[in-house]
């Protein structure tokens, strides 16, 4: 499937007689969307490339909800007078056992604000999670449970 996306970019950079890399990322996500099509309509066989590239997609609009959200927390609590962080470091156990698992989620841990990815236990089981707004540990737990380790998971294994 992938290189049949990559055939259908091509083809569309080909028409349009524009190789450039936009050009060619424009026809790669209509090569996909082509692709989808066909493979939804019972046309092509489930592949694996297309729902891995459902999930990166999903993790990625997710990722960016959370970086929203958590911009404009920090943002309220800069211009406001009162103090409403609630500091504290949580440790959360781990179901990601690979390296690029934990480093995946460590990653998206890190880039959203009021959060930070501290440590990882030796035997991997535990990661030591810094948060700026924590009203109860267990909750904080879960959101990074259900929200990032979950589909990091899904889309790495």
């Amino acid at each position: 499937m992938l290189l049949g996306n990559l055939a259908l970019a091509i083809a569309w950079a080909a028409l349009q007689a524009d190789f450039s890399l936009a050009n060619l990322l424009v026809g790669h996500t209509i090569g996909y969307l082509i692709l989808l099509g066909l493979t939804r309509g019972g046309v092509f066989p489930e592949s694996r490339y297309i729902g891995k590239v459902s999930l990166a997609v999903s993790l990625g609009l997710y990722f960016l909800w959370e970086l929203i959200h958590a911009n404009f927390r920090l943002a309220a609590d800069v211009v406001t007078p009162r103090f409403g962080m609630s500091p504290g470091i949580i440790a959360v156990p781990l179901d990601a056992k690979r390296d690029q698992e934990i480093l995946l989620l460590a990653a998206l841990i890190n880039l959203t604000p009021g959060s930070v990815a501290l440590d990882v236990a030796d035997d991997r089981s535990v990661m030591y999670v810094h948060v700026m707004y924590m009203t109860d540990p267990d909750t904080a737990r879960a959101e990074i449970k259900n929200g990032f380790e979950r589909r990091v998971l899904e889309l790495l294994r």
